[in-house]
């Protein structure tokens, strides 16, 4: 057991500014799963969250001295694994923008993978879509958050969801 697992995150982020590297070991136990989960969100292939995982946990052990403390260190690194996931599927299947959003489980859980049907009607959306699928269904942000993060109006969010949702259910039923 880690000398600092009763610690705060800020206090651990202090510490590992000061040069105890020691305290990076609590924060990654503790916010790991989660990140896990958000990079399998946006790929949908366990393999492929795990090598976004250990490349947004890359960035934040180099990048934590930019941490300012502004927002909690977990926003931070939502923030990070959100960009890098969407950045690297961008790269990989140049979608074009569109933000919307569907009610469903988590796609992985307890190490369980979800069935190959929902995965496919997952991976034939746009990244972005699943970006708003995270933000509204895993990290159950309202309507006013998500549209604080997009830079839109919370009446646009919600229509892009609805007709997303409109749109899956379509897929689903055929």
């Amino acid at each position: 057991m880690n000398k600092y697992t009763e610690h705060n995150d800020n206090t651990l982020v202090d510490l590992i500014k000061n040069g105890d590297i020691s305290a990076f070991e609590v924060l990654y136990d503790r916010h790991s799963s989660k990140v896990f989960k958000r990079c399998y969100f946006f790929c949908l292939d366990a393999d492929e969250a795990k090598d976004l995982m250990q490349d947004v946990w890359i960035k934040v052990f180099f990048g934590i001295n930019g941490f300012r403390k502004d927002s909690s260190f977990y926003t931070w690194i939502y923030t990070i694994t959100t960009n890098h996931c969407l950045n690297q599927l961008k790269k990989k299947s140049r979608s074009e923008l569109s933000i919307n959003g569907l009610n469903m489980e988590i796609p992985y859980n307890n190490g369980k993978e979800v069935s190959a049907e929902v995965r496919d009607i997952l991976s034939g959306l746009a990244i972005e879509d699943r970006a708003l699928l995270v933000m509204k269904y895993m990290d159950e942000l309202t309507y006013e958050e998500i549209s604080k993060r997009l830079g839109l109006g919370a009446s646009a969010v919600k229509m892009r969801l609805s007709r997303l949702i409109k749109k899956l259910r379509k897929e689903v039923r055929v």
